[in-house]
């Protein structure tokens, strides 16, 4: 089963993503609306990709970025609006950047192809 780990501030996109995990087979959603404090989640759970939204996490981003590094073998997506720029270091830490919003039908496909 694959597992992703979702960051985002918005209940209606997390519960989008979960929903569509749950009706597809082979996947499991883990979310939450604040990636502060995730390392311990990233160990325990071992995701097969963390997807996290740009708005939820700026604030902070320098303190997850560090955490995800301890993690470097998860790969990392980041979901933005188009006007939005990520920093380098997020570009290269990124194997997937998606701008919102976010085409719900094919997301799992992008994620996990």
């Amino acid at each position: 089963m694959k597992k992703l780990y979702y960051i985002e501030q918005e209940t209606f996109l997390r519960d989008l993503l979960e929903a569509l995990c749950r009706a597809g087979e082979g996947y499991e959603a883990f979310t939450t609306e604040d990636g502060s404090d995730n390392l311990y989640f990233f160990n325990d759970l071992k995701p097969d990709f963390i997807l996290i939204d740009w708005n939820t996490v700026e604030s902070y981003q320098e303190k997850l970025l560090s955490d995800l590094q301890e993690v470097s073998q998860i790969p990392v997506g980041v979901t933005k609006l188009s006007e939005q720029n990520l920093p380098k270091e997020w570009l290269d830490r990124s194997v997937l950047v998606l701008d919102k919003p976010i085409e719900a039908k094919s997301i799992l496909k992008k994620i996990f192809s």
